[in-house]
């Protein structure tokens, strides 16, 4: 089965098992909270293996019946069978006949009226069917959550399926004869829960090497399961006897139980020397103390036949699936040994204190006794001095025990305290290295630790330095960028051990991280991270003391390797200063010219997108005279032949020769007009013309209106409102360029019709020139921008951005300004001021 049918598998089940938990707990919820007041038997009995009684009805109380019989028929029916249709043989003042069975394995058979069910939900019924249920929920929720966290993890699913089994059992633990259909949902769920034991205790915390060989095998458990409870099932809808098939049920689900306990005791011991430890123990102990009790009493009422309060004993069970899901979730139950013993301890040691006190002041009252002091204020004085003497010594005591526990927090501290202060003067990577190092085997006490550091030429992670025995294979290390181990680090950007590989869905991934792990015997890999990058790796063996990694140290070495990334970017960014300052001046020099070409293949891009705009124009320009010239030479060429005929045959040649004269003076007509277009284009261009001249700037603009006539196309109206100019000294052909530049964007914001107004007036500095359109206008924040280099409002590969720059740029070489006045809606006017005489260089 590939992962994605695997996945696909899990989410249904997972989604049913969520289902079957939640419609146990409504189901049980709707009882608590309607309470019905029906018929049921008048008495209450164990709903799982015998039919045990445990109470009877107060109406038949001191009867025949004694508690601890068991229940065998109703009205000829076994009683297993009837309970699922009480409605049916139940009724108010009708004698139902039973038959029990003693201890004794005398049965007797008595005929007993119905009592109603209210007579035994009494306040103790209702608070521990609310607290059930309370754990009920407790469970459903920590599967559900786990599942959603972790869905890749296979121990996540085992677990959401544990959960939704023991949701029922507990949902339905008290007053299930009231829920509906309780009975037959139980034949089903009570095997089941040995195979979903089974599947959680060989998932999580450890996967048994067997269990990877023949993943199959947790099949046979479920198999078993289906089968007891279809079994159970069929023989109650066929009315046949299942006492044994329920009896088997049990046994089973005890059994799974006890099983799957003992395999994991026999990995718990192969772990003992493994970071797996602390996890094993958390969850084998923990399944001892939430389930071993409730099972002792499942035993004794299953197999004595005696009624034992074990709805109680199932009160603390939700301590379980709540680790496991922690565990999973955090993936790893840290200092669990640790921390337990630092608490006996000290729990030791402040009771030591305490019972000093406390002799201390019982000494002090058996002296007075003795002296036979009758005054109570001499009592009380002699009580308060001793008292005060004792204070000092229960303060140092007191300090001394908790140096004694937090004395490993506080050498890291200071730890930390003294590299931090140090990395910031280290501008060696070797250095730095070997200060972490050096912490790593001094302070934390490890027996080996190594740091990696990314190669950038490499593309690798590759030892750096280390401290402790190594091998050749582990210092000649090579992990390339793209390995699964470095992309884990970068993603989970926190530290991991080889167990945190346990939930990775592909198997060549997972080993390919776990065999990192062997080959360096590292118990943690811890990264050096900076920003999004992954710069190193710290990989630390385990204490000389052989005690795992906690905590604490975890912490440690994560304030480590944050400090260790800051110091070790400086030193990289030291290096490439002290080599960018080796070559600044080549790079300057290489830089300006690069920037110069740029420029320069910029303004030639504008330059040539303008020209393209005005070929297009100009081209049908000098199509038509062109074009008409041509059709007149074709005429030309008949009417000579017409005239040569005529000429021969002497007839009148008069009109021939009047015809041949209109048409050389219209083609002469078109070509003066192509003389003048391409008069226009030079003089507008200044091909022949590149140094200043003085010139009219009426003409300049009239002559860009003619070469832009075809631009506007009879939709776009230009008014001119010239005034009284003086000639002015400039560089005609790039001021024709702005005025292009203007008149060309004022048609694109326009679209298709408009207004253009050019206005034209003498300052006392100069002239001042304006051209408006009645365009859509710009917002401040676009006019505020408009002149910056490669800023455009046009579509992608529409505008350049350059134009308005460039014309910003000749404006100024002139000694002039110019400047936007736009709202929006309201159109755009640009105003140019020139001096009369340009005196800086084009």
């Amino acid at each position: 089965m590939n992962p994605t049918s695997t996945q696909r598998l899990r989410r249904a089940t997972a989604a049913l098992a969520f289902a079957w938990g939640l419609v146990a707990i409504l189901l049980s919820l709707r009882t608590l909270v309607l309470s019905p007041d029906v018929p049921v038997p008048p008495f209450r009995a164990v709903r799982l293996g015998s039919a045990v009684v445990e109470r009877l009805s107060p109406s038949i109380g001191g009867g025949d019946i004694e508690v601890g019989d068991v229940v065998l028929e109703v009205d000829g029916i076994p009683y297993r069978h009837a309970l699922a249709a009480v409605n049916e043989w139940l009724r108010d003042g009708r004698p139902n006949t039973y038959v029990f069975e003693r201890g004794d394995d005398r049965q007797i058979e008595i005929a007993l009226p119905p009592s109603r069910s209210l007579e035994f939900v009494t306040p103790m019924v209702v608070l521990t069917h609310s607290l059930l249920l309370l754990v009920a929920c407790i469970y459903l929720a920590t599967g559900s959550v786990v599942w959603w966290i972790k869905p890749e993890h296979e121990g996540a699913w085992a677990l959401m399926l544990f959960c939704s089994a023991m949701t029922y059992q507990l949902a339905n633990a008290v007053q299930a004869d009231l829920i509906p259909w309780s009975y037959p949902r139980m034949l089903l769920n009570t095997p089941l829960i040995g195979a979903v034991t089974f599947h959680l205790l060989t998932t999580y915390p450890v996967e048994p090497d067997w269990i990877v060989r023949h993943r199959r095998i947790r099949l046979v458990p479920y198999s078993i399961a289906v089968a007891l409870g279809g079994m159970a099932l069929c023989g109650w809808l066929l009315d046949l006897p299942i006492q044994r098939l329920e009896d088997a049920s049990v046994a089973y689900a005890v059994g799974m139980f006890g099983l799957s306990l003992g395999i994991l005791a026999v990995e718990r011991r192969r772990q003992r020397e493994s970071v797996m430890r602390d996890r094993t123990d958390a969850v084998f102990y923990g399944a001892i103390v939430s389930f071993v009790p409730a099972l002792l009493v499942l035993f004794a009422e299953w197999i004595l036949r005696t009624p034992v309060p074990d709805d109680l004993a199932l009160l603390w069970v939700f301590l379980f699936p709540v680790a496991v899901g922690y565990g999973i979730v955090r993936r790893q139950i840290l200092g669990v040994r640790s921390v337990a013993k630092s608490s006996a301890a000290y729990g030791a040691a402040t009771l030591a204190i305490t019972g000093v006190f406390a002799f201390l002041i019982t000494f002090a009252d058996t002296l007075v006794w003795r002296l036979d002091v009758s005054f109570r204020w001499f009592q009380v004085v002699f009580l308060f001095f001793a008292i005060l003497l004792f204070n000092p010594l229960r303060n140092r005591m007191q300090a001394l025990v908790d140096r004694i526990f937090d004395r490993d927090r506080a050498a890291y501290r200071v730890a930390v305290r003294e590299i931090s202060e140090a990395m910031v003067s280290m501008l060696s990577l070797n250095e730095i290295a070997d200060r972490i190092l050096l912490a790593l085997t001094d302070t934390m006490g490890v027996e080996r630790a190594m740091v990696l550091i990314v190669h950038d030429a490499e593309k690798a992670l590759r030892p750096m330095a280390w401290r402790g025995e190594w091998d050749d294979e582990a210092m000649d290390t090579r992990i390339p960028s793209d390995h699964p181990l470095c992309k884990h680090l970068w993603m989970r950007r926190e530290d991991l051990s080889r167990v945190d590989f346990d939930d990775e869905p592909d198997p060549e991934n997972r080993e390919a991280c776990r065999d990192v792990f062997d080959n360096l015997e590292v118990e943690i890999l811890v990264p050096i991270l900076y920003g999004v990058d992954l710069l190193g790796v710290i990989g630390v063996g385990r204490k000389i003391s052989g005690e795992h990694l906690a905590s604490d140290d975890r912490l440690l070495l994560r304030t480590l390797a944050n400090q260790s990334s800051i110091a070790i970017e400086n030193a990289k960014a030291f290096d490439e200063i002290a080599k960018l300052n080796e070559t600044l001046e080549a790079r300057v020099e290489e830089r300006t010219r690069e920037l110069r070409d740029t420029q320069v293949q910029l303004v030639h891009s504008e330059k040539m997108k303008s020209l393209g705009q005005l070929v297009a124009g100009i081209a049908h320009e000098l199509n038509n005279p062109i074009g008409f010239v041509h059709a007149n030479l074709q005429l030309l060429d008949e009417y000579v032949e017409k005239l040569i005929e005529a000429q021969q045959a002497g007839t009148d040649t008069q009109l021939v020769k009047e015809r041949i004269a209109k048409l050389l003076a219209r083609s002469r007509e078109g070509t003066e007009r192509v003389k003048q277009i391409v008069q226009d284009l030079r003089t507008f261009s200044r091909v022949d013309q590149a140094e200043i001249q003085e010139v009219d700037l009426h003409e300049e603009i009239d002559r860009t209106l003619a070469l832009m006539e075809p631009r506007f196309k009879d939709s776009i109206e230009v008014v001119r409102d010239y005034g009284d100019l003086p000639r002015v000294r400039c560089y005609p052909g790039q001021l024709n360029q702005v005025f292009m530049n203007l008149l060309m964007n004022a048609c694109d914001a326009m679209g298709d019709e408009g207004t253009i107004r050019i206005q034209t007036r003498p300052t006392e500095m100069g002239v001042e020139l304006r051209f408006s359109d009645d365009g859509p206008g710009m917002s401040p924040e676009v006019a505020g921008r408009i002149f910056d280099p490669f800023f455009t409002t046009k579509a992608v590969g529409v505008g350049t951005g350059l134009g308005l720059s460039l014309s910003h740029g000749i404006i100024e070489r002139h000694g002039g300004s110019i400047r936007v006045e736009s709202q929006a809606g309201r159109g755009a006017t640009f105003i140019i001021d020139l001096p009369l005489d340009a005196t800086s260089e084009g």
